[in-house]
């Protein structure tokens, strides 16, 4: 990782991520092409980007392609809590990325996926002021986008070690 990826990632994870063991491929987890050539894998704790989409920076790219790392950096967040990544993402089955905060509804009751958007969009959303690069669109006009993101992270931003903010 770079110094301003890990700058990037500290915002929102503080410490909870050790970012030593963080590695960024510039190449694909599967091979013969089995990967999608626009997916990112992050199955270990690493992340795995096509070389279309891989960036040496993160942190000096777009708002999308800094949406999709801190994404990925969920995964790895995810995984470095021994949440089981790898196995899950096996079974996508019925793993929406799409997501709608409600009252009362937690950062640990959506699944992986959709914590990967939860967070990244609360990343744009709060420290580039971004709102109208969210992943989920319905939240791209409402100025109270940053306080229905901040009600549902609450656990995880009051701690983001705590396992309870896991799928």
């Amino acid at each position: 990782m770079t110094a301003g990826e890990i700058a990037m990632s500290r915002l929102v994870f503080g410490d909870a991520v050790d970012y030593d063991k963080v590695r960024i491929h510039n190449g694909e987890y599967l091979w013969f092409g089995l990967q999608p050539d626009d997916t990112a894998m992050t199955p270990n704790g690493e992340m795995y980007f096509n070389p279309e989409y891989f960036q040496e920076d993160f942190s000096s790219s777009g708002l999308r392609d800094q949406r999709w790392f801190m994404h990925e950096m969920v995964h790895v967040w995810q995984h470095q809590l021994n949440y089981p990544v790898k196995a899950r993402g096996a079974f996508r089955i019925g793993l929406s990325y799409d997501y709608t905060l409600m009252p009362g509804k937690k950062i640990g009751d959506f699944n992986m996926e959709a914590q990967g958007n939860i967070i990244a969009d609360y990343y744009l959303v709060k420290f580039r002021n971004a709102r109208h690069a969210m992943y989920e669109s319905k939240y791209r006009n409402d100025p109270d986008a940053l306080v229905l993101l901040e009600d549902a992270l609450s656990l995880f931003i009051e701690d983001p070690t705590d396992r309870r903010s896991l799928p």
